[in-house]
């Protein structure tokens, strides 16, 4: 009970919770936990890390989501609470089911984790606050393979929505390695969304370290990849359709050209000519590849 009040209230003013050398203390703890499993940031780079303004907010837009987001919890944790990298403390939205785990949720709430809910996203950014979202979600991660590289974007496209509503540009960043931290097996689909729909626990079926069902991963090198921020243009509290689907038009563009120029580096030469694979789950066609547009005056 005290847990819940702790992080509502954190939630509703938009504050960090505990010291900031405690939540880096907390992330250091988890990084030498996965690097011991064999997963590490091998490199980080992209053309947003030199194309930031500290003076402005954004929304990180992440992909993949990865069979249980290992990379976002373990190696990018640190950067919610440095303010990484344009110089902002940000909070990272993640699955309300993880804070009801011990000890996991106390981690989280340090390490400037908040639920992915629309209330809680909302007073955020009504709040002039940075944030991290995974727009694909659970959908995402019971869709994950480690042999293709796709990304899956919901009916509404709300993440988009929320960006408009506020004003706040978008940020694109893609974690290479995350998907191959684990190997998927088929065959499990309908246990796996059963298992979801009766408890709201997502849990993939996965091998992990020496092809051994459970979640110690395979040791893997991380590549975050940043790409250039998306200006949104003026605030407007109902967006039309149109001005929606424009900017999912260009961020789509922006997050092709990651993909295209940091694929076959960081992911090998087989596994990059695969190509990223687009979802809408509103069953709308996929945009086609565009030249990216860095800003807009929408």
């Amino acid at each position: 009970e005290a847990r819940r009040r702790l992080l509502e209230d954190a939630e509703k003013t938009g504050r960090r919770i505990g010291p900031r050398w405690l939540g880096l203390w907390t992330n250091k703890f988890v990084y030498a936990w996965s690097s011991l499993a064999g997963v590490k940031l091998a490199s980080e780079g992209g053309e947003g890390l030199t194309a930031l303004d500290s003076s402005r907010r954004y929304m990180i837009v992440w992909h993949p989501h990865g069979f249980i987001a290992w990379s976002a919890l373990f190696v990018a944790s640190r950067m919610a609470v440095q303010g990484h990298p344009h110089g902002d403390e940000w909070f990272a939205m993640v699955a309300p089911t993880l804070f009801r785990i011990p000890f996991v949720s106390e981690a989280l709430m340090l390490m400037n984790a908040r639920r992915v809910d629309k209330k809680v996203v909302e007073n955020l950014a009504s709040r002039g606050k940075s944030f991290a979202i995974q727009p694909g979600g659970v959908r995402e991660q019971l869709s994950t393979r480690h042999d293709q590289e796709q990304a899956i974007f919901p009916a509404n496209l709300g993440f988009l929505r929320v960006a408009i509503r506020h004003g706040i540009d978008l940020l694109p960043v893609y974690i290479f390695g995350e998907n191959q931290t684990f190997r998927n097996l088929d065959g499990y689909e309908k246990a796996t969304d059963l298992l979801y729909k009766k408890t709201k626990f997502s849990l993939p079926v996965v091998t992990g370290k020496f092809g051994m069902p459970g979640l110690m991963p395979v040791a893997t090198d991380i590549h975050v990849r940043w790409g250039l921020p998306l200006e949104v243009g003026p605030a407007d509290e109902n967006p039309s359709e149109e001005r929606v689907e424009a900017l999912f038009c260009r961020y789509l563009a922006a997050l092709r050209r990651i993909f295209r120029l940091h694929a076959q580096e960081c992911l090998g030469p087989a596994l990059a000519a695969k190509g990223l694979k687009i979802i809408r789950l509103d069953g709308k066609p996929v945009p086609p590849n565009e030249v990216f547009v860095p800003s807009s005056r929408l």
